[in-house]
């Protein structure tokens, strides 16, 4: 199987996520602490970076699996 492919390809993603990661504006706390201005934080200014998160979570999850699986 040719490896170059998926090295360009992560290579790639890796570039394009720190790109996103530096643009985020401003401070990652919160400036009133309720329920309903988390969840228009997370939808609307921080939409990138939990997204990104939500990404790395599942490769952690399936990398686990994959690990765990019998051989």
């Amino acid at each position: 199987m040719n490896k170059i492919p998926a090295v360009i390809a992560s290579v790639f993603f890796f570039i394009v996520m720190a790109v996103e990661v530096f643009q985020i504006p401003g401070s990652f706390i919160p400036k009133e602490q309720s329920i309903a201005n988390i969840g228009l934080l997370l939808m609307n200014e921080y939409l990138v970076p939990f997204e990104l998160l939500s990404i790395i979570l599942v490769a952690g999850i399936l990398g686990m699996m994959h690990i765990s699986e019998d051989d």
